[in-house]
């Protein structure tokens, strides 16, 4: 069962997926867009990846779903990974 982050309890450098399936891309939260639009950020090998999700539709990752997510597509980006995109 997935457990909903509220967009209240959201903050920059928060862990989150957007799926309960147990192998996903388990994202961090980089910034705020306009209205309820989130900036996730997140590593594909060595490189640096970034999209704007939907707050609403962020979950609490499962232990499983970080331990896919770091074998399968690298490591998680942390607040010192971060780039503010202009």
């Amino acid at each position: 069962m997935k457990k909903v982050i509220y967009k209240k309890d959201q903050h920059i450098g928060q862990l989150v997926v957007v799926t309960d399936h147990p192998e996903t891309q388990v994202y961090t939260i980089a910034g705020y867009g306009n209205q309820d639009l989130v900036i996730l950020q997140w590593f594909e090998g060595d490189r640096l990846c970034s999209q704007g999700h939907s707050a609403y539709d962020l979950c609490k990752p499962k232990l499983e779903q970080i331990e896919y997510s770091i074998a399968n597509n690298g490591r998680l980006v942390s607040t010192d990974d971060i780039v503010e995109w202009a």
